[in-house]
């Protein structure tokens, strides 16, 4: 723990390095998978996956929506903040870390815990849960990869979440600007 420049707050730091953050994420992932591939393959079978999947690998098809997907994957993060933690557009920061090729979103001040959770969650729900669970309904094989892929997408965001697993609603927590995770900030006044 740290204390911050006003003497007031105490920062326990619950982040990890990007690159580490693709490692632990995969345990994560495999489980959000799980809970959707299951009921596709129960429903549908494998073969609207394996078409979806062989149309969505079309490189024509594959790079623009993963590009479209992942940048609106980070404004979703932006927005859900914005929106939910009543922050200004100036206190929000959308970029690309090169070193470890990771796009991110980054909070400049420090939010409530539900509001944190729900921006961070956002992405996963829009992009991978919501499209996978209409293309369960519709046996939808490229939807269903969509979804798929960016539930996969989503797993430094459920480490995140997974992180932040014991810290209450109303607790503060500051975004950590170049790493996975966060400052959560007890109050130390009196």
């Amino acid at each position: 723990m740290t204390s911050d420049n006003s003497g007031n707050y105490l920062k326990k730091d619950l982040s990890v390095s990007m690159l580490a953050a693709n490692f632990y994420s995969i345990p994560l992932v495999i489980i959000a998978s799980l809970i959707i591939l299951i009921p596709f393959f129960i429903i549908w079978g494998f073969t609207p996956f394996k078409s979806g999947f062989n149309n969505f690998s079309n490189l024509y098809l594959f790079i623009p929506a993963m590009f479209i997907g992942i940048l609106f994957h980070e404004i979703i993060h932006a927005l859900s903040w914005k929106y939910f933690g009543k922050m200004e557009w100036e206190k929000i920061k959308i970029g690309f870390q090169w070193k470890t090729i990771t796009p991110y979103a980054h909070c400049k001040e420090p939010v409530k815990a539900s509001v944190y959770r729900i921006g961070t969650l956002a992405p996963a729900i829009v992009l991978g849960f919501l499209p996978a669970f209409i293309a369960i309904i519709l046996g939808d094989g490229w939807l269903f990869t969509f979804g798929f892929l960016f539930t996969v997408a989503a797993g430094g965001d459920f480490l995140i979440l997974f992180l932040i697993r014991k810290v209450k609603p109303n607790e503060l927590i500051e975004d950590h600007p170049s790493r996975a995770g966060c400052y959560v900030l007890e109050n130390t006044s009196p």
